[in-house]
Formats: structure tokens, sequence, C-alpha cells
């Protein structure tokens, strides 16, 4: 069975056992492949933009004799996913704002019963920011160490309220819940990109605004810290 890393065992772990999983960004289809062998899914459908990592994706598939429970679609994001084909779905491995796009995309995920995955490899302030602003709930966030990085994990879905947090919460989200290492190292690791981009910004007028949203935000985390 192929090992899949820390980064997407993460995901795997948030989800819930289930008849079927689509999972955007499959790339070489690691994850389907261990959420069909472990059950958490019946079936998978995996896709990807790409031609390339597809192919290599269908003959991981073929090898582990799993053609008839995962399914591979050449799809940008979501538009090769019909509405309630899955209620859970995963998007791993990108920047946070191609993964706010995906999702803006497809106004049918904003279902109360469709469970979102998302680990963004970047920008996870703008993911953040996006699904509060849209009316997405965080349910939960996990932070998992890999390949020296810290990267977080978000479990969401649609609740319609747009909720009032304070400014530190899309730099950190629900991180300090978990207490974890690696949570601890993702907070302390952004409040110093925080404060030295504060630093760089602090006599530039035109940024006053995000400056005093930095000071307010890094208060509150030296505080959870």
């Amino acid at each position: 069975m192929p090992i899949i890393s820390k980064r997407l065992q993460a995901a795997a772990n948030l989800l819930t056992k289930c008849k079927s999983v689509a999972d955007i960004g499959t790339d070489h289809a690691l994850l389907p492949i261990h959420l069909v062998r472990e059950g958490i899914a019946k079936k998978v459908i995996a896709c990807d933009i790409a031609k390339g990592p597809l192919d290599v994706a269908r003959a991981n598939v073929t090898r582990f004799g799993l053609d008839d429970k995962i399914e591979l679609r050449l799809a940008n994001g979501l538009d090769g996913l019909a509405p309630n084909e899955c209620n859970q779905i995963t998007i791993l491995g990108m920047g946070g704002e191609t993964i706010a796009d995906i999702i803006g995309a497809a106004d049918w995920v904003r279902d109360k019963n469709v469970t979102l995955i998302l680990q963004p490899m970047s920008c996870d302030d703008r993911l953040r920011e996006y699904l509060i602003t849209v009316g997405f709930e965080i349910i939960t966030e996990v932070a998992v160490s890999s390949q020296g990085r810290v990267y977080t994990v978000i479990k969401a879905n649609f609740s319609g309220d747009r909720k009032t947090y304070g400014k530190e919460f899309k730099y950190i989200g629900k991180l300090p819940q978990s207490n974890s290492d690696e949570a601890k190292a993702f907070i302390k690791r952004r409040l110093n990109s925080m404060k030295k981009c504060m630093a760089e910004i602090e006599n530039i007028e035109r940024k006053k605004a995000l400056y005093d949203e930095l000071k307010a935000a890094t208060k509150t985390i030296e505080k959870l810290i």
C-alpha cells in the first residue's frame, strides 16, 4: 500500500466514513487509494486539471485493483462534479486563494450537508477570510508538519451565518484549540511573520489599516502562546 504523507493523513483523519468522497487536485490519487483501502469511502471521484498526473493516477488505481472504486476525471476544480454526487470534498495542496476560487465557482457547495476538507500550502489567512465572509463555518483545524514546514488542515461547511471573529482569527483560525506542538509551531511562525510585516509597513501611510489590524491581532495571539 502506498504510504501517504502526514499532510494527506491529516486530511483523511478529518473525514467520516461515507459512500462517496471527491478529491479535487488529486495528483497521483494517493489519497483516494488510501480512503478506499481503509474503508473511509466506498467510492472516490478523483479530479485533476492536468492529464499527466491523472495518467499516473490511473496507473496507480489499476495497480491496486481499484478501477471500480475510484473514478478519475479530467476537470478544472469542481467543474467535473455534479451537485449531490459527494457530501465530502477534499481540496489539498494548493494556495489558499486558489482553493477559495474553486469553492467560489461552485455555488452548490454552499450547503450545510457538504463538508470541505481544505489544506492550503500558502495564504491560509486569505482562505479563512473568504470562508467566514461568505458564510462557511470552520469546524476544526489541525496543524501538521511535513517536509520541514507546518501546514493547517481546515474542516468547514456552510452555515450561512457570517459570524464576527477577532482580528487574529484569519491568521490562526481554530489552531489554538488543538493545543498540539505542531499548532504551537504554526502559531509562533505566523506571529513572527506578522511582526516582520509590521516592521516593513509601519511608516507607510497607505498601509496603516493593515498595520493596525496586525498590531491588534498580534497582541491577542501573544496572549495565546
